[in-house]
């Protein structure tokens, strides 16, 4: 038998923006405001990146989220963000690795564009999709890349603390350690990111 998931609209009002929704977050239920597409509110993806330093493949870009309204707080992540519309997915990555860490990208690994007719193109990300909230919390999809970067991680106030370069015997060991130290969608991609890298136990 499925779980019953805790996701409610509260508020079909007229705005033709954005509905209301009553969400789990993790501590409680809070209403928040979602997009509007006629009768139904939408979630907005999120891309994420698993960022190597170019200097060294063995280093692995991880912030701690430091929102104060966010029950996440203080939990490592990989950086990443809402993925706007019309941008390309390597672009997507590129800004918001840069607005949250100030490393800079020079290459996105797992991305074809596929011209499909006229000026048109679609394009194929690979590796990973992580779906959040199937239980009822803040639902939301992370397409989560590869990516290359360089310069001294910054953190973003407000936003991140504690931007640093991991080796990745650390944060193998850190992911064993301390799960609930991680924000869970970072957590799971990481996860993967070891098997691909090397096993790890947890």
């Amino acid at each position: 038998m499925g779980v019953e998931p805790q996701v409610h609209p509260v508020d079909r009002s007229r705005d033709p923006v954005t509905m209301s929704y009553r969400m789990w977050d993790g501590d409680g239920y809070v209403t928040i405001d979602v997009p509007r597409s006629g009768r139904e509110g939408v979630m907005i993806p999120v891309v994420r990146a698993v960022v190597r330093s170019a200097d060294d493949p063995d280093l692995v870009l991880l912030q701690r989220r430091d929102e104060p309204s966010e029950s996440v707080r203080g939990r490592l992540e990989i950086p990443g963000g809402r993925w706007k519309a019309g941008e390309a997915p390597a672009d997507a990555v590129a800004r918001e690795v840069l607005e949250e860490t100030g490393v800079v990208v020079s290459s996105v690994e797992g991305v074809t564009a596929d011209p499909i007719g006229g000026n048109a193109s679609i394009a194929t990300v690979r590796p990973l999709s992580i779906s959040v909230g199937v239980d009822g919390a803040f639902p939301a999809v992370h397409v989560v890349l590869l990516a290359t970067g360089s310069g001294t991680p910054r953190p973003e106030p407000g936003a991140t603390a504690d931007v640093k370069w991991w080796h990745v015997d650390d944060l193998r060991a850190e992911l064993v350690r301390d799960r609930e130290g991680f924000v869970p969608a970072s957590y799971a991609a990481l996860k993967v990111y070891m098997e691909w890298v090397g096993s790890t136990d947890g």
